[in-house]
């Protein structure tokens, strides 16, 4: 049953001192108003309403004036604001990307909630359009009830509601609110499955919307559990824009495939089926010895020896350029270094510290990209062309030719991040590398 009980209740759970109410003028954002103004009765928060403006409709300005005046009477803060939508084959999703865009402004605390008035009708148009385009578990789950959003949470109060349970209220309590013609234009997706599909199969099974949000609400758990686990495994195979080959075998296939797009969804990168199936194949085994690479939007996945690496292809691209290989730069040690383009800033220190290698004050010349000088590490033996120290520490090739190169009198002193052929009792300063 919809009460204010309830919805305090939820407020209560996310730990919310502050609401945040998305508010169209349509009946389910009216009817959390008018629920969020009896809550504020028996629990105290700070309220807000803001109406988004698409600039889809002439009567925009209309339903801001009726959202307004309804806040005026409730004492509700209310903010108006107006988006600018590209072009686009999409509307339906620019208008919606455009929304949470200027909704994220006013959720500017871990202890603010934004509510939208997303019902159980919501879920079986969201369900049918991810039947539509083919979905995995996250998309066929629906939305969540719950979850984090820009500095704060999102909340959607109503989800467990029918659109018939929100007019009845609406009705009740005598509220007023605006509809949406073009929420009859069923060129749409959403409004054709509203309009068209949604009454066939409520009209022929009248628990549909029930049973569907019931089977959407097990299938989010058992997603959850699998996130859990896939969270684990990528912990143990992954380090920054690093993947563990070796680690991941260690799992069954079908979680190897789910490890992988959780690490590139922290990329925000979601390849399709096909293109998985071509890492596999032609990157992760390519014979030992290989460099394989495989491009994913303005991403590469590069492979050398057991370990992937995610790069940024203008990164990649960047360092195809002799640039910083013709570069020679005379540095007296006194002051810090900025590299060139986005290599990075040298600087020296009086103390030790992780990462900071041993050096003598003195002018240094810094290069790049000249593998094939020798070098001998303070703890080493004897000397090595630095292109085999560098296959000692597995530095992936395409990285080698942005690592700053130290010359003291046209010898190599110190590989910045690496090694320094000083020891520790004949430093007098110590060579830090920020990269940026």
């Amino acid at each position: 049953m919809l009460n204010a009980t309830g919805l305090v209740a939820q407020i209560e759970e996310c730990g919310a001192s502050k609401v945040v109410l998305a508010l169209s003028g349509g009946v389910d954002s009216m009817v959390l108003l008018e629920l969020l103004q009896q809550a504020r009765r028996l629990s105290n928060f700070q309220l807000q309403a803001v109406y988004i403006n698409h600039g889809l409709s002439d009567d925009a300005q209309r339903w801001s004036e009726h959202c307004e005046r309804a806040c005026s009477r409730r004492d509700i803060a209310f903010f108006s604001q107006s988006i600018k939508l590209n072009n686009t084959a999409n509307i339906e999703e620019a208008a919606r990307e455009g929304r949470y865009q200027a909704l994220a402004a006013f959720v500017d605390s871990a202890s603010t909630v934004l509510m939208t008035g997303h019902h159980a009708d919501d879920q079986l148009e969201t369900l049918l359009l991810a039947l539509k385009r083919g979905a995995g578990g996250t998309g066929l789950s629906g939305m969540a009830r719950q979850r984090p959003f820009a500095n704060g949470q999102l909340l959607r109060p109503l989800l467990r509601y029918s659109r018939q349970q929100i007019v009845g209220f609406a009705t009740l309590h005598q509220l007023q609110w605006v509809e949406d013609s073009s929420n009859n234009d069923n060129r749409f997706d959403r409004n054709y499955i509203r309009n068209v599909i949604s009454p066939l199969l409520t009209g022929r099974w009248p628990a549909f919307t029930d049973t569907t949000v019931r089977s959407m609400q097990h299938l989010a758990q058992q997603q959850q559990l699998l996130s859990y686990y896939t969270r684990q495994a990528l912990t143990h195979c992954s380090k920054d824009n690093q993947l563990d080959v070796m680690a991941l075998q260690q799992y069954v296939p079908l979680q190897q495939d789910l490890v992988i797009r959780d690490w590139l969804a922290q990329a925000q990168l979601n390849p399709s089926l096909q293109w998985l199936q071509t890492l596999k194949q032609q990157v992760i085994s390519a014979r030992q010895d290989a460099t394989p690479q495989l491009v994913l939007g303005q991403f590469v996945v590069c492979r050398y020896q057991r370990t992937l690496y995610l790069e940024k292809l203008s990164y990649l691209e960047q360092l195809s350029s002799t640039a910083a290989m013709n570069c020679r730069l005379q540095w007296d040690m006194q002051t810090s270094l900025a590299l060139p383009e986005t290599l990075g800033t040298l600087s020296v220190h009086s103390d030790a510290a992780p990462g900071r290698l041993p050096m003598k004050r003195a002018d240094v010349t810094v290069v790049f990209g000249q593998l094939s000088l020798p070098f001998k590490p303070a703890e080493a033996a004897q000397h090595k062309p630095l292109k085999q120290w560098f296959k000692l520490w597995q530095l992936p090739p395409w990285q080698r030719t942005t690592i700053p190169l130290l010359l003291q009198h046209n010898k190599l002193v110190t590989v910045a991040g690496f090694a320094s052929a000083l020891s520790t009792t004949q430093a007098d300063c110590w060579l830090d590398w920020s990269q940026s």
